[in-house]
């Protein structure tokens, strides 16, 4: 406890605790900033377009086109994912279900995977959020992306390996 008080922190402080419940979870709220993104750039270029002398009426028309049919498409489809996403592991079981328009399941033991660890971008190292990336035993790979707690199932996956591995 002093050493978190001091700024020195250890690998066991950084590490969260594993609860005995189930631990889950859903999409983050950053699965919609590229929506966010592609609908403030073509603002831009909209209001650009507009204030050039004489007025750009075709690029106006063209970012018009793309913040009414564009964006609302990404909306929809990000607001889908988000609905759809959802992590839990639950005793040593990893369930997951995630994808739009194709759901995809996902279920493993904990002990088919040698290591799960979180991966963030830009963005969610600022705001929070991130991927969970898993490898299994026999090499395979597997990433959960915009997770809102993926330190939690990283850490509930690989304690449990920790303790099958100890007994």
């Amino acid at each position: 406890m002093a050493s978190a008080i001091l700024g020195l922190m250890s690998e066991a402080d950084m590490i969260p605790p594993v609860p005995e419940n189930p631990v889950s979870s859903g999409a983050h709220w950053t699965i919609y900033l590229p929506t966010m993104v592609v609908a403030v750039t073509w603002a831009i270029v909209y209001f650009w377009a507009e204030w050039r002398e004489p007025p750009l009426l075709a690029i106006g028309g063209i970012a018009l086109a793309v913040e009414s049919v564009v964006v609302p498409l990404l909306l929809g489809h990000a607001l889908l994912r988000a609905r759809v996403l959802r992590a839990v592991v639950t005793g040593s079981e990893l369930r997951v279900e995630q994808g739009f328009p194709f759901r995809r399941a996902l279920r493993l033991d904990a002990g088919e995977l040698a290591l799960a660890q979180v991966r963030r971008s830009f963005a969610q190292r600022r705001f929070g959020g991130g991927a969970l990336a898993l490898i299994e035993r026999n090499g395979k790979r597997h990433l959960i992306a915009d997770l809102a707690e993926p330190e939690a199932l990283a850490a509930a996956i690989n304690e449990t390996n920790r303790r099958r591995d100890a007994a």
